[in-house]
């Protein structure tokens, strides 16, 4: 076991979007993101951009930085490939979403729409982004998943050698 690895579970909060949460929606169409995201995004000093996602009928919540990551990967790649295309559709639904003195989003009708959300809102954490789901959809995923975990046993995941989390101390 590696000696000198510490961390705070607020420090690692604050790095990541962790955790599901539950929200609802206000009668003018506002919902609160969670304080943890919020921390998440002010640490970093980043606006949360709000997409429609690529792969799942729900919506995904990132910092700037995440856009600029996809931003810069897209620019590597054929601009004329069907591939670009379609990772240029993601871009093309993105907003840029103030959240106001409480906390609270606006999602516009056609964000609720594509993903199916009406009173409430899961907030489901992904690691650098987040996920908005209609209750019974991320209910219905998430139950399919643990099914295929014990049918299939969980995905190969290979982990980088090194510390938990950056240290502090270093320039």
């Amino acid at each position: 076991m590696p000696t000198g690895v510490r961390f705070n579970i607020r420090e690692l909060r604050a790095m990541y979007f962790l955790s599901t949460f539950e929200n609802k929606i206000d009668r003018k169409g506002r919902v609160s993101v969670p304080a943890p995201y919020r921390t998440v995004l002010e640490q970093a000093g980043q606006p949360l951009i709000v997409t429609r996602s690529l792969t799942h009928e729900c919506l995904e919540g990132q910092g700037a930085a995440r856009i600029n990551q996809i931003v810069d990967v897209l620019d590597t790649m054929d601009s004329l490939s069907e591939e670009t295309e379609i990772l240029q559709t993601m871009l093309s639904s993105a907003m840029q979403m103030k959240l106001d003195n409480e906390g609270r989003i606006l999602l516009p009708e056609e964000f609720l729409a594509y993903a199916s959300i009406s009173e409430t809102v899961v907030f489901a954490g992904a690691g650098r982004l987040f996920r908005m789901w209609n209750p019974e959809t991320w209910k219905s995923l998430e139950q399919d998943h643990r099914k295929t975990i014990k049918e299939k046993g969980l995905p190969q995941l290979v982990l980088k050698p090194g510390p938990v989390l950056p240290d502090k101390g270093a320039s």
